[in-house]
């Protein structure tokens, strides 16, 4: 998702991490600095070393109905998880999606960075899946890039590095580092990649990519494609789940009736599932949300479309998660959703943004788990 008002979050965060940086950039000598890579074991090896994965979460095959949790700066992100994560199963969430930052500091620079400041430690990201595992919540993890000097409007969805072999052969190493981690804790999905729409037209240095990957991480793999980009990607082929945002433009005014949003959504599914055919992998929203502002509907992915919260706002975003679920309900292709997100905000009606934390939104999506849950118990096997 075209994110315009993450400028501020990465300002604090780069004030609060300036201090030391680690990362993957060449020196003039051609030499790398950063994460030595040459122990990694294969995915395989992994595998046979680690303990038995917690027999208390649901199956790993899913279908994955959960929520995301965004980290965004490593200090504290223990006590968060500690916090949240408990909240996110009691709304009736069987998976969490962690989405955590590298830096490229705009779309034409050579090299990009993990800043400590932002991204767990090894020893943190271990108490934080454990303690998802322990609330019976299943894992997506979601590393993305993020643009810490962004030129203009700039995203990560126009990246235009001098040498794209750079620019892979960094990313290759950036992801990897989080799959060998997402190994060593039984994650159960990992995301190769978020929007980095103008990366995907190099097929096959995304093949190399995510054979790379394979090589040190057992679990289910995905991308995360832009809903307006997901079929020009053509290595759905090498992984297992199709992964896509859902932030389509549903109406030209604010405030539709429901009627009216669940009948944008029908040529739209129509399109989806035709196209989800001829690839035959099983389709995983990975951002589904709505901010609670009047004209949530006309542009869903712009949190700054009306930095108003009213009750009209509030109703909505309420709208919109019920279009999406009565639209989505009973499709065997749905392989998962993940709702966009949870925080520790308040939420409430004085809150514009995504959460729908203390909101109408929060009341149709505990029974939308609630419904999910018991459709799934009925159909497991007994004793499962």
């Amino acid at each position: 998702m075209k994110r315009f008002g993450w400028q501020l979050a990465v300002a604090i965060a780069l004030v609060a991490g300036a201090a030391v940086w680690f990362g993957w950039r060449r020196d003039k000598s051609g030499s790398e600095e950063g994460i030595d890579l040459t122990a990694a074991a294969s995915g395989a090896a992994l595998a046979a070393q680690m303990s038995p994965r917690p027999g208390h979460l649901p199956s790993p095959e899913g279908p994955y109905h959960g929520i995301s949790w965004q980290i965004h700066h490593s200090a504290g992100a223990v006590e968060q998880a500690r916090l949240l994560l408990p909240q996110i199963r009691e709304l009736g969430a069987d998976t969490v999606l962690i989405s955590n930052p590298g830096y490229q500091e705009h779309a034409g620079s050579e090299s990009f960075k993990v800043d400590p400041a932002v991204t767990p430690s090894k020893e943190q990201w271990r108490e934080i899946f454990k303690i998802a595992h322990d609330n019976h919540l299943r894992v997506v993890l979601m590393p993305i890039i993020l643009l810490s000097n962004p030129r203009g409007t700039e995203w990560r969805g126009v990246i235009n590095p001098p040498s794209w072999d750079d620019w892979f052969e960094q990313y290759t190493k950036f992801i990897v580092y989080f799959a060998r981690i997402a190994a060593e804790n039984h994650v159960e999905v990992l995301s190769v990649g978020s929007e980095l729409v103008s990366t995907e037209r190099y097929t096959d240095r995304w093949h190399k990519v995510i054979r790379e990957v394979r090589k040190h991480f057992p679990g289910k793999l995905t991308y995360s494609a832009n809903w307006d980009h997901y079929k020009v990607v053509e290595y759905w082929d090498e992984l297992d789940l199709i992964g896509m945002t859902s932030y389509y433009k549903l109406s030209s005014e604010p405030n539709p009736t429901l009627e009216k949003l669940v009948a944008e959504w029908a040529p739209i599914k129509r399109g989806i599932l035709r196209w989800q055919e001829k690839i035959g992998k099983p389709l995983l929203f990975t951002e589904v949300g709505w901010c609670s502002q009047e004209g949530a509907s006309i542009e869903p992915w712009n949190y700054y479309y009306k930095q108003t919260a009213t009750p009209a706002g509030l109703e909505e975003q309420r709208r919109c998660y019920r279009a999406f679920m009565d639209t989505w309900k009973d499709t065997p292709e749905v392989g998962g959703v993940i709702w966009w997100e949870w925080n520790d905000t308040p939420g409430g009606p004085e809150d514009y943004n995504y959460t729908p934390r203390n909101k109408p939104a929060e009341k149709e999506l505990r029974a939308w788990f609630k419904s999910v849950r018991a459709k799934r118990t009925a159909t497991q096997p007994a004793g499962t």
